[in-house]
């Protein structure tokens, strides 16, 4: 099926200094697992497709360059600085991460349902009833439309001895909160919970079917967590091996809202044993839309921080790479490259996981030119997450051919992925020698990155500082940098209102006047040029200490003279 359907950076930090690539400890790397950038995940709300921007959160500035973590405590940073503070820039490169973020969404009612997917009603959907769950004389008739005053008459209905009574009003219950406000809270009040979790361990599958679509759109409100205390939970588990191919989907959906809630809800799903049999049901689905809720809810099964239990992560990582090789379908496709984001940001032994085949990074590549910005997103994602990690994980990825595919993306209508391609560039930056060459050769990609930090939108400013700063850590890079046109942009952030990036910023100064110094460059005359040394001077009055100490030693170390007395003529 996968061949003929149609249609969460990492804790993981490495320097390298200016002769020499020494590794950090665990403790250090973990250290730093605390800083969150933003990102786009397009998700499926009630059968639409949206897009959602992440907002940005201040990542950590240490000094030099860094291979940004996900996670935050900027002043816990600050503190480090504080207490080792230095005048040169002889720190040492690591690689940043980023973790989910906050999402902004235009109505509440969305940013509720962020990773959730209610079913609405669909005839198509729904399982035809077999005749002795059809109610004695309905001949067929057109019945009232179910309002919010049926829900205690239906809940007592739940309860009835009567199979086919049972049946109806399940039935009903489901079409009543598959409308496009469903009244969960009524229904929750009036216990209808308890009913139809009881109604999942019947022996009717229609019955089953309609209890767990009913449960599937509660589930996706913000009464998730009452979903499972009332039992679900374990009876969903169960009808994922059942033998009919809709309530085991229905089931697969149920448990892809509840674990799309929050992580607790999350490692609950999982401690009940859902994996195996979503798995299960991803190698050997009964139609496309079987397939589409499976691969979804594995997703959501391994989102969130901290990151899912490696051994969910190996047992579903084959499965995942099976779909990426062969699959055709877009949809399916888009949330098997989440599901491959979020399991790929964790530990560097994580990242191993995927790169067990060469195949996989190779696809992953291939997919960041399709048209569809749903499909990218994720896609680099998962490759940024692998860059974050070792320079030998790093180097797969550039071997595969990522760095001629940058470029439309630099220039791509969509701020989200211009941003997160300035925040991948930037931590190859941060890589070896070797790798920070192979990126400055790319034709016309860090100039791309210095018209961003001189013209971008702000958030995309932040990552192509990020980017060059990155670059200028490298003495022996300094030069390109500068003369492709650096000095001017990067002058222009020491103004910016953020802290982290002013600091961000000024590191770069620094490393372009050291180099400067070293080889008799004019770079010092540059940066005044472009107004760089009234901007430092002004710094000297900041209230972040950090800013003000960096300033400081700047100004003393390169531009001594200070202001002289001027005499009459």
């Amino acid at each position: 099926l996968f061949s003929s359907t149609n249609d969460s950076i990492r804790s993981a930090i490495k320097t390298e200094t200016m002769a020499s690539t020494p590794s950090l400890s665990p403790a250090d790397k973990q250290n730093r697992n605390d800083q969150k950038v933003s990102g786009l995940k397009d998700i499926n709300y009630k059968g639409i497709y949206y897009d959602f921007w992440r907002d940005p959160n201040p990542t950590s500035t240490t000094a030099g360059s860094l291979r940004r973590l996900r996670g935050g405590a900027f002043m816990d940073i600050l503190s480090s600085r504080k207490e080792n503070f230095k005048q040169g820039i002889d720190e040492a490169s690591t690689r940043r991460d980023r973790d989910q973020a906050a999402v902004l969404l235009a109505k509440k009612k969305q940013e509720e349902n962020l990773n959730k997917r209610r079913a609405i009603f669909n005839s198509s959907r729904a399982m035809a009833a077999p005749s002795s769950l059809v109610p004695e004389g309905s001949g067929g008739a057109a019945e009232p439309p179910v309002t919010l005053n049926d829900l205690p008459r239906l809940v007592l209905g739940l309860k009835d001895q009567n199979l086919a009574t049972r049946y109806k009003s399940a039935q009903d219950l489901r079409k009543l909160l598959s409308i496009e406000e469903p009244p969960a809270a009524a229904a929750v009040e009036v216990g209808a919970l308890q009913p139809l979790v009881v109604a999942l361990q019947d022996t009717s599958t229609e019955l089953q079917f309609e209890a767990a679509w009913a449960l599937t759109n509660i589930a996706s409100t913000e009464y998730t967590k009452q979903v499972v205390q009332a039992g679900a939970v374990n009876p969903l588990v169960q009808l994922l091996a059942s033998p009919s191919p809709d309530v085991r989907e229905q089931a697969a959906w149920c448990l892809g809202n509840v674990a799309g809630d929050c992580t607790e809800l999350r490692d609950i799903v999982i401690d009940a044993g859902a994996v195996d049999p979503i798995l299960a049901n991803v190698r050997d689905p009964k139609s496309l839309s079987h397939l589409r809720n499976t691969v979804w809810a594995l997703s959501n099964v391994c989102r969130g921080k901290p990151s899912v239990r490696k051994d969910v992560a190996e047992r579903s990582m084959p499965v995942l790479t099976t779909l990426l090789l062969q699959c055709q379908d877009q949809d399916t496709l888009i949330d098997a490259c989440w599901a491959f984001s979020y399991m790929t940001d964790g530990t560097d032994d994580r990242i191993d996981l995927l790169l067990e085949k060469t195949l996989v990074v190779q696809a992953l590549v291939r997919h960041l030119s399709s048209k569809s910005a749903s499909l990218v997103a994720p896609v680099l994602r998962t490759l940024g997450n692998v860059i974050t990690g070792t320079d030998e994980q790093t180097q797969v990825v550039l071997d595969a051919g990522i760095l001629s595919q940058l470029l439309p993306l630099l220039q791509h209508p969509k701020k989200s992925l211009r941003k997160e391609t300035c925040w991948l560039i930037s931590n190859i930056a941060a890589g070896s020698r070797k790798q920070i060459s192979a990126l400055l050769s790319e034709p016309g990609l860090i100039p791309e990155v210095l018209q961003h930090l001189a013209w971008g939108q702000w958030e995309v400013r932040e990552e192509a500082a990020w980017a060059i700063s990155n670059l200028c850590m490298s003495k022996e890079h300094v030069q390109q940098v500068v003369e492709l046109g650096a000095i001017r942009p990067l002058c222009e952030l020491l103004t910016a209102s953020d802290p982290n990036l002013v600091i961000v910023v000024l590191n770069a100064i620094e490393a372009i006047l050291q180099v400067s110094e070293e080889n008799n460059l004019d770079y010092d005359e540059r940066l005044e040029d472009a107004e760089g040394l009234d901007k430092l001077e002004e710094l000297q009055g900041h209230k972040n200490e950090d800013i003000y100490l960096k300033a400081v030693g700047i100004l003393e170390r390169y531009f001594p003279g200070g202001e002289e007395d001027v005499g009459e003529d």
